[in-house]
């Protein structure tokens, strides 16, 4: 089981520093734009208070950009993309990929039972997905929440880290059973984008038409940015914790 979790993790190692590299950028020009807009952030907020309420809810400016909170959570939302982007990638071609590579049979016919090699896989994706949700983390506190001079909840860095992860998580699990259940990697893969498509689709318009009843149709919304810095972990947030500029 060890031998098999570790010779995965090699094998998806070279995977995860990209997605790595792509928060690190993503997280430095967001540290780079702060820094050139931090003397006009009151004209930005009112410029982006005149945009379409759709528009906001689907580019994340759900907060008042001028307060530490806001600002993070708008950087918060877009490395939220990127990292649910790759757990569903995970959850695809954590199976599927053997099959599309043709190794599906010789893998399975180690002297191990096919339980053990999917939760060897399942398990090194896990690690995976938490590597990139603490990088993802310590990216956000350097390059967001410092520069803002912290945040007045103390404990917003490790819930909303710890959000970012459970979100991940959850939707690692939804791709990989509907990726079980497909029959090559090219259905795999447009099953993944389909859900993560549906999911983000229905936290926009819960947003947009302030429905918490949809809140709980999408892993997008368990762990709100807002909810989960103010409240703690929560299932379901009520989107009175928070307004739309």
């Amino acid at each position: 089981m060890k031998a098999l979790v570790k010779n995965e993790l090699c094998l998806t190692r070279k995977m995860l520093l990209i997605w790595m590299g792509i928060v690190l950028i993503l997280c430095g020009f967001a540290y780079f734009e702060y820094l050139s807009l931090k003397d006009s952030l009151n004209e930005l907020t009112g410029l982006i208070s005149d945009f379409p309420k759709i528009l906001k809810a689907m580019f994340g400016v759900s907060g008042d950009l001028t307060s530490a909170l806001g600002w993070y959570g708008c950087i918060y939302y877009w490395v939220t993309m990127l990292t649910n982007s790759y757990a569903v990638y995970l959850g695809v071609s954590c199976i599927a990929k053997e099959q599309a590579q043709g190794t599906a049979e010789y893998l399975f016919t180690k002297p191990v039972s096919r339980s053990k090699v999917v939760c060897a896989k399942a398990v090194a994706c896990i690690c995976n997905l938490l590597a990139l949700a603490v990088f993802s983390g310590l990216c956000n506190y350097f390059t967001a929440i410092l520069p803002l001079g912290g945040l007045e909840q103390r404990e917003a860095v490790f819930t909303t880290t710890l959000g970012l992860l459970l979100t991940g998580l959850t939707l690692f699990a939804i791709t990989l059973l509907a990726s079980s259940l497909t029959r090559t990697y090219k259905e795999a893969i447009r099953i993944g984008a389909g859900i993560l498509l549906l999911f983000y689709g229905i936290s926009i318009t819960a947003e947009y038409l302030e429905l918490p009843m949809l809140y709980c149709l999408t892993p997008l919304k368990f762990f709100d940015i807002y909810t989960v810095a103010m409240s703690g972990i929560l299932f379901c947030p009520d989107p009175q914790t928070y307004t739309l500029n």
